[in-house]
């Protein structure tokens, strides 16, 4: 995992890499502020009350409520944006630490975003049912992260794996490593959250789950995958 991270690091400014970044930049910063745009409006339905001692307090709750959960549900725009960069970032990542696979499966559109709407949706779901959490402090903080590094984790790797294996082997290798898969959902989770480094998270996280998974090959990621079968103990 500690390779993973720093093959990603040092391909941080490759020019191919960078223009990704470019697009992952106008696209989350897009996102966010339709994002902030829509919570905005939902939270103007309350507004005004009637009372004109409580409608300031109204507007400054609205506009704090605008950007705390605007920044709460960014990670799942995130996620969303990923699949759509996974193609270029994969061809920029390969080309420079892979050079002798060969040209990936064609898992097909229907695959690829079947794939991504699960689990945009798995995330929305999940992220409402932890949000009242938050009531209570300590729990919501436990929670959260626990929750979307497990779906994060799983969600990347699933994107990668099957440009290079049937969906049913990359849920083997899902399983064999998933204490792996689900410390690097965490990793994931929190650089999703950075300001500034989360409007680059979706090309990060891609390339650091490339690397991951090549990790996790029989072949070390310089030969075409084998199939794989879930460890006795795991």
């Amino acid at each position: 995992m500690i390779r993973a991270l720093f093959r990603t690091l040092a391909q941080a400014f490759d020019p191919a890499l960078l223009r990704v970044m470019a697009r992952s930049f106008i696209l989350t910063l897009l996102s966010f502020i339709v994002l902030g745009v829509a919570v905005s409006w939902g939270l103007d339905r309350l507004h005004p009350t009637g009372k004109a001692w409580l409608d300031p307090l109204v507007t400054v709750a609205g506009a704090l409520g605008v950007v705390a959960l605007a920044w709460y549900f960014f990670l799942v725009v995130v996620a969303a944006i990923a699949g759509m960069l996974l193609e270029p970032v994969a061809r920029a990542v390969e080309r420079r630490w892979y050079p002798t696979l060969p040209p990936p499966r064609d898992a097909g559109v229907v695959e690829e975003a079947a794939i991504a709407l699960r689990f945009t949706a798995l995330l929305i779901i999940v992220n409402v049912a932890v949000l009242p959490l938050w009531l209570l402090p300590p729990v919501g903080a436990v929670a959260y992260p626990l929750a979307n590094g497990f779906l994060l984790g799983r969600q990347y790797f699933d994107q990668v794996a099957v440009r290079r294996m049937p969906p049913d082997q990359a849920r083997l290798l899902r399983l064999r490593y998933r204490g792996r898969i689900f410390c690097a959902g965490l990793i994931i989770a929190f650089i999703s959250l950075l300001p500034v480094v989360n409007l680059f998270a979706p090309v990060l996280a891609t390339a650091f789950m490339l690397h991951l998974f090549g990790g996790f090959l029989p072949t070390g990621g310089t030969r075409s995958p084998l199939p794989v079968a879930p460890r006795a103990n795991s």
